[in-house]
């Protein structure tokens, strides 16, 4: 995986992934009083808006690749007894429902507010739907107590487990075509799926016209050297035509 999240953070994610939290201690020792702190890092949100938006496709059911349907597709393609000897498919949809059915028993925790409780699966997606992709305000007063802050520190997590089940699959997958098992069109493993120029320097043509002159229909097909030049000019001549002819 190519996000910047992975692989540049791996070890945050990692810390997300597991649930892992730091809790501070204090114990006056004349009064026996406590006190306790919980310490949580979390990356930046437009960083996880971005990942989230890449592995959302395979979380929601009507995509074309959804887990569920990739992993019925490879059944499909490789056949049952072939792959079950490769594979516990069974295994593998468990694996991917246990991260993202949000009707789960909690992840790591649960919330309480005067209007009852919800779990950090429920407040994951109150976050990537609600906050993220459809702007749209929580239907649940439990989780419309809680602020956007707190949606956000239980979606963290839960998308980073998502990534861990997107890494592995890939793994397995690509364990699959190393042995000839699964085959697929080379294009896939090396076809370029995330932007990395974001600069352009490259030669061109240039051709200009009068306002209101209209862009042949097969510009593509014939060419620009095929353009009338008495009415599609270079930049240079058009500029020069302007100045009088005068072309320095």
């Amino acid at each position: 995986m190519a996000h910047s999240l992975i692989r540049e953070q791996a070890a945050l994610m990692s810390k997300l992934h597991s649930g892992q939290v730091t809790i501070w201690v204090t114990v006056n020792t004349k009064t026996g009083e406590e006190s306790h702190r919980l310490q949580v890092e979390y990356p930046p949100e437009e960083s996880l808006e971005s990942l989230a938006s890449r592995v959302r496709p395979l979380i929601l059911s009507g995509e074309p690749i959804y887990y569920a349907k990739a992993l019925d597709a490879l059944e499909q393609l490789v056949g049952t007894e072939v792959l079950n000897e490769e594979i516990d498919l069974a295994w593998w949809h468990d694996y991917w429902r246990a991260v993202i059915d949000a009707n789960l028993a909690a992840q790591a925790y649960w919330v309480a507010t005067p209007s009852g409780t919800t779990t950090d699966r429920k407040l994951m997606y109150a976050w990537l739907y609600g906050d993220v992709i459809h702007a749209q305000s929580p239907r649940s007063p439990v989780i419309r107590d809680l602020s956007v802050d707190q949606r956000y520190y239980a979606a963290a997590p839960g998308i980073a487990r998502i990534c861990d089940r997107v890494i592995y699959t890939h793994i397995m997958l690509k364990g699959l075509i190393d042995k000839g098992v699964l085959t697929v069109d080379p294009e896939v493993l090396s076809e370029a799926v995330v932007v990395t120029t974001t600069s352009v320097d490259e030669e061109v043509t240039v051709r200009v016209s009068d306002v209101g002159v209209p862009v042949p229909d097969d510009l593509t097909t014939i060419g620009p050297d095929a353009l009338d030049p008495a009415v599609w000019r270079t930049p240079h001549q058009d500029i020069a035509a302007l100045r009088g002819g005068d072309t320095d």
